[in-house]
């Protein structure tokens, strides 16, 4: 492939214990990173599993005084952020353990963030803002999705003024250590799976034509396109797969690693917009646009989507480089129909108005960070082309 002449780095500062039942391993780790008082956060559901009782036993076991705290929402609304914050500081807590999807993950990041250096959410919006560490935070993802639980940012929900926001520190962001475990996602809801798994790929897909990718990042977005391809419509039939719920949620952490140094593109530009706007989950906000931002994106990437198409298990033998983009596109819409995906803009009645304020707000957030990141150089023109697209 070719590189930009810039200089590229990698780097990352989350342990990463891979394995089924690898939540065997929750005491020893809590010893070595000095676990005094712990708070377990987590949601109505996961709590309810099998497996979070798993995970507490074994914080049990190793005799480590635990409160916990089971009311996450989705999208990650700031007063529960607050709500885990008055926990932490209340009862002295030095650890968290974060059992949930990236909402919870996030909540407990910004949690972390405010019971160390003090202020509200938005006071700390954007990145390098604070200096405190945070609490230290392990996290044992259950949906193979946002990559929270190997990324050093949060992405949080202020319902007040219905924006999301950012807080993110390049070396202080970061959970310590994450559990990838087989176990983990075997009571997550069919639907759940499904746009979870395409926000994953999304990440891989993305970071993989990122300006700044380079040889790591490469490799690792292209493995998490590859076990995401291959495993996300087996473990949609069947959670209990355990070698390919370990494989997903594997591609899944892989593909946090990577944009974590390069970032995404126009996926997540136009997605965090259209979520808000028309109160929708952030997979399914990436699954709507996803075919339309990689039809665009193509001509700019040409060579690497035929990579991204080999690691897919799609078809181009004989077809021509300039055909590659198609192939690519239509096995983006196959996987996200085979998981039962079939909602497209236009079931949300956008009207004109509501097109333009998405394209304005996502030129908005190109100009400030994805000019950097996304391989096409973007207008507003352009955003109102992909919008316009993602309605047929």
């Amino acid at each position: 492939m070719f590189y930009h002449q810039e200089i590229t780095s990698y780097e990352t500062h989350t342990r990463v214990i891979v394995g089924t039942n690898c939540i065997e391993q929750l005491p020893e780790e809590i010893k070595t990173y000095g676990g005094k008082k712990i708070l377990v956060v987590s949601d109505p559901n996961v709590s309810k599993t099998g497996f979070y009782a798993n995970c507490l036993r074994y914080i049990e076991e190793g005799k480590f005084p635990c409160a916990e705290w089971k009311e996450a929402e989705e999208e990650a609304p700031l007063r529960n952020v607050e709500a885990v914050c008055e926990i932490i500081k209340k009862q002295n807590v030095n650890l968290i353990v974060a059992i949930g999807g990236g909402s919870v993950m996030d909540i407990c990041k910004l949690a972390g963030v405010l019971a160390a250096n003090g202020g509200k959410g938005p006071d700390w919006a954007g990145y390098e803002r604070y200096s405190v560490p945070p609490v230290t935070l392990f996290t044992i993802p259950t949906t193979a999705g946002t990559s929270s639980e190997v990324t050093n940012m949060a992405v949080l929900h202020d319902e007040e003024r219905n924006v999301k926001f950012t807080v993110g520190h390049r070396i202080l962001g970061a959970a310590s250590v994450t559990f990838l475990d087989g176990n983990s996602i075997a009571s997550c809801p069919r639907g759940l799976i499904a746009c979870c798994g395409i926000d994953a790929l999304s990440h891989s897909f993305e970071s993989y034509i990122a300006l700044k990718a380079n040889p790591v990042t490469e490799a690792l977005s292209l493995s998490g396109v590859r076990l995401i391809s291959r495993n996300l419509r087996a473990v949609y039939g069947n959670s209990g797969n355990r070698q390919a719920a370990l494989d997903l949620i594997t591609g899944s952490a892989m593909g946090g690693l990577a944009f974590n140094n390069t970032g995404c593109g126009n996926m997540h530009c136009i997605g965090r917009h259209v979520g808000p706007q028309f109160h929708v989950n952030h997979g399914m906000s990436i699954a709507i646009v996803m075919p339309s931002v990689a039809k665009f994106n193509f001509p700019s990437q040409m060579e690497k989507y035929r990579s991204l198409a080999e690691a897919m298990d799609l078809d181009t033998h004989g077809a021509r480089l300039a055909d590659i983009g198609k192939i690519v596109v239509d096995g983006l819409r196959k996987l996200i129909g085979d998981v039962g995906i079939t909602m497209k803009m236009s079931d949300l009645n956008p009207s004109r108005e509501d097109l333009e304020k998405i394209a304005q707000d996502s030129y908005k957030q190109y100009q400030k960070f994805y000019y950097y990141r996304n391989p096409v150089k973007m207008t507003f023109k352009d955003y109102m082309m992909i919008l316009e697209d993602c309605c047929k």
